[in-house]
């Protein structure tokens, strides 16, 4: 676990099918109003990742192909940066790279189902 100091959220950009944005915090998805400083420029292009990648995720035969695969990914962890960058002061921020090919790896998949049902009992 990355240690993000006593008063520093640790904070994972990765999509998720029916996620509004890609950014996720320890308890599930972030509220971009919660954030403090966050630019509506970079919010909006989160969005924007986020709704173009469901939406090829939801065409398999261009999703196969993987060609937006490389450049999805580049675009990702560019916003990432950008996201890190204004929000130096109370969080380190972690990119997801599963997007890229579409996989998850098994323990990394399983970890994420069992936070999400624990969200749900809670």
């Amino acid at each position: 676990m990355h240690d993000a100091g006593p008063e520093r959220v640790v904070i994972d950009v990765f999509p998720d099918y029916g996620a509004t944005w890609p950014v996720w915090g320890p308890s599930g998805l972030i509220d971009p109003d919660s954030l403090p400083g966050l630019s509506p420029g970079l919010v909006a292009a989160l969005h924007d990742w986020q709704e173009q990648w469901e939406g090829e995720r939801g065409r398999p035969e261009r999703y196969r192909s993987m060609t937006n695969a490389p450049g999805r990914q580049s675009e990702l962890d560019r916003l990432a940066r950008h996201l890190a960058a204004e929000l130096r002061d109370v969080a380190v921020v972690r990119t997801d790279t599963w997007s890229s090919d579409g996989s998850v790896p098994p323990r990394e998949a399983e970890s994420r189902a069992m936070r999400r049902r624990g969200d749900e009992d809670g």
